[in-house]
């Protein structure tokens, strides 16, 4: 069961769904572009959402800066990382979370990979449909701990997959899911099962 909640945030207080999961491991999930309508209520996010509680992994969603109820104004994802972190701070305080994951969709994916460094505990990262080239991804880094598993679909055209593959090149997997749009459209049991595997 999902609880409204609000964190505080470097912004202001940020809205945000907290799903309990049965064991210690826990997930943050970031949403896609808040100027183009992405928010925490994304069906990328539900079917991501799904897959981690049928793991029994407790879920963090939340609103970026100026997304719904949150304060602030959209940052470019310099202050949507800053959001990411304050929210990992709130969860390491309120749940203290054993084994932490970080995921995000989209935009979401870029402010995971631009925060990633900031959360070292973070044992694993999950990016779906990352637009590596169209947004800032810095190389993956070596010292990186976490296992890093990108998803994307064959038929994306904000996805660059020969781009995704050259980036993640002996340092992160790469799923795909054949036919696959930017949306996902009609191919949610497909992503659910690259994101199972």
């Amino acid at each position: 069961m999902q609880n409204a909640t609000t964190i505080p945030g470097p912004a202001g207080a940020l809205e945000a769904r907290v799903e309990a999961g049965g064991g210690g491991r826990w997930a943050i999930l970031c949403h896609p572009h808040p100027l183009y309508g992405g928010s925490m209520h994304d069906a990328v996010l539900d079917t991501v959402a799904t897959v981690l509680t049928e793991r029994d992994v407790g879920q963090v969603r939340f609103n970026f800066r100026g997304v719904g109820a949150s304060d602030g104004q959209y940052d470019e994802g310099r202050g949507e990382a800053d959001d990411l972190v304050a929210v990992r701070d709130w969860l390491a305080a309120e749940h203290a979370p054993d084994e932490l994951w970080l995921g995000g969709y989209s935009f979401g994916s870029s402010v995971v990979w631009r925060a990633a460094s900031r959360v070292p505990e973070a044992r694993r990262i999950v990016l779906v449909a990352p637009p590596v080239g169209a947004m800032d991804f810095a190389a993956p880094d070596a010292a990186l701990a976490a296992e890093v598993t990108i998803v994307a679909g064959t038929a994306d055209p904000f996805v660059d997959l020969d781009a995704v593959r050259q980036w993640a090149a002996g340092r992160c997997e790469v799923r795909t899911v054949d036919g696959a749009d930017h949306f996902f459209a009609g191919r949610w049991e497909a992503l659910a099962g690259a994101l199972r595997a």
